[in-house]
């Protein structure tokens, strides 16, 4: 199975931290989304929130802090939901590096949505698949919300208008 993954994050930087990790899958035709908020670690750096950044995705400081739940708390239960999935964001450089600094070690790897989609959709090399066009135009009509769980949600709808109709 796959699972669409998205962070939020302190700040684009090489030292950000993730403040929220969203997760979205299917189950049939229908999309199951799940996330949670991540309240920093002692040693994440509080000087890497980036005001821009929150501007962004719209979570204040006090917001992560009070309402995030522990580090190890949300990587047992991001590890309890993938299992042995195969995780694809659309940013994966990015969603490594704040899986891996969730998990304070190297996590699962993350495929990239772009190469994804071609190799499931493409038709074994067709450029011009129909349904790797639906897959892009689905993406394309949904508006970004800069929220990690409706972000997540957002490919695996795409992905789903890739699917046969049946």
């Amino acid at each position: 199975m796959n699972i669409f993954i998205d962070f939020e994050a302190s700040s684009l930087s090489s030292q950000s931290w993730p403040i929220e990790v969203g997760l979205a899958w299917l189950e049939g035709r229908e999309v199951a989304v799940k996330s949670r908020l991540v309240c920093p670690r002692a040693h994440w750096d509080p000087a890497d929130w980036d005001s821009k950044s929150e501007g962004v995705h719209g979570l204040p400081y006090s917001t992560v802090l009070s309402a995030g739940s522990n580090a190890d708390a949300v990587s047992d239960w991001l590890l309890d939901i993938v299992q042995e999935n195969t995780l694809i964001s659309d940013a994966p450089e990015f969603d490594q590096r704040w899986l891996d600094r969730l998990l304070d070690q190297p996590g699962p790897r993350v495929q990239d949505f772009d190469q994804a989609v071609w190799d499931e959709f493409s038709g074994g090399g067709n450029p011009a698949s129909s349904r790797v066009a639906r897959v892009y135009k689905a993406k394309a009509s949904r508006q970004t919300a800069h929220r990690a769980g409706p972000d997540a949600a957002d490919l695996a709808y795409a992905w789903r208008a890739g699917m046969p109709k049946s």
